[in-house]
């Protein structure tokens, strides 16, 4: 086991239930009495935030494990010799979004066979995959939800005056490339923050898979979907994050809505990827962790 960032750690392989092997990183010790499994947002991967590696620290220092891992739609373009040795691209531009319930399955298994307690971690985008994940009959998991934010409405920004809606329509109206890879024009998917675009790549069937599921749904603040989780949530938004769309309460009160039992935690300073506050936030949930069945 080697040392990231003061932290030990160890790289490992995670395999889905449908045979992918998927990479990570698991910090702290085999002796540890319960595991949060990161699922990182859109085009992300197991270490690229900062905070994955301050996280991975203190929960060390807190008997705690973090296990980090690639979802299939990890970065954007990746290729891989996956089922067998069988040779595909893959990646966040690439993969539809519900084979990230595979993935979580794998790494929740993968995590179950260290013993303990298991937690389910996501961020950005990371928070819709787990929330799908456990409102689909996985309900048995605690979640952590970092910067969860509207993503249909961070649509509706960048697509007008074209509704989201209608885009929809005309992607599957669309006459589809014969290319293998049938990628979109740049001004069909991204993020506009101001003054600021944020261009995200992306296929015609990975965008679709994202628009027509999960994801423009749970955490839709203006036309909520209703579920409910009987488990416990930590809740973590910044004031400084450019990604939310309404003001911090709305989003607390939605969540509050839909889970059992929700602990807010609100840093004004604080960005979407936790920026100027990494040390403070995995604080706070070390001490919530630590709390569960108090």
């Amino acid at each position: 086991m080697n040392i990231w960032d003061g932290a030990p750690a160890r790289l490992v392989k995670v395999r889905t239930p449908s045979g992918t092997e998927l990479d990570g990183m698991l910090f702290g010790n085999e002796h540890f009495s319960q595991t949060v499994v990161h699922v990182h947002g859109s085009l992300g991967n197991f270490y690229q935030n900062r905070f994955i590696s301050v996280m991975g620290r203190h929960y060390a220092e807190s008997g705690i494990r973090l296990l980090s891992f690639n979802l299939s739609a990890h970065d954007g373009v990746a290729e891989g010799y996956r089922h067998t040795e069988e040779f595909e691209y893959t990646g966040g531009s690439l993969v539809d979004f519900r084979r990230c319930t595979d993935d979580i399955e794998g790494a929740v298994t993968f995590a179950e066979s260290l013993g303990g307690e298991v937690t389910l971690q996501g961020h950005s985008m990371g928070c819709d995959r787990i929330l799908d994940y456990v409102v689909n009959g996985h309900a048995r998991h605690d979640c952590i939800l970092l910067g969860p934010c509207d993503s249909y409405r961070l649509q509706e920004k960048w697509i007008a005056p074209e509704t989201v809606e209608q885009q929809v329509e005309r992607l599957k109206r669309e006459s589809v490339s014969t290319a293998e890879l049938d990628w979109l024009p740049a001004r069909e998917y991204g993020i506009r923050s101001g003054d600021e675009d944020y261009v995200i790549p992306i296929t015609r069937k990975a965008l679709l898979s994202i628009m027509e599921g999960p994801v423009f749904r749970l955490l839709r603040l203006d036309s909520p979907t209703r579920f409910r989780l009987e488990r416990r949530a930590f809740v973590y938004l910044g004031g400084k994050d450019p990604l939310q769309t309404a003001d911090h309460e709305s989003m607390f009160k939605h969540l509050e809505e839909r889970v059992a039992e929700v602990t807010r935690f609100f840093v004004a300073k604080g960005g979407h990827s936790l920026e100027r506050c990494e040390e403070v936030v995995a604080e706070r949930i070390v001490a919530w962790l630590s709390a569960r069945g108090h």
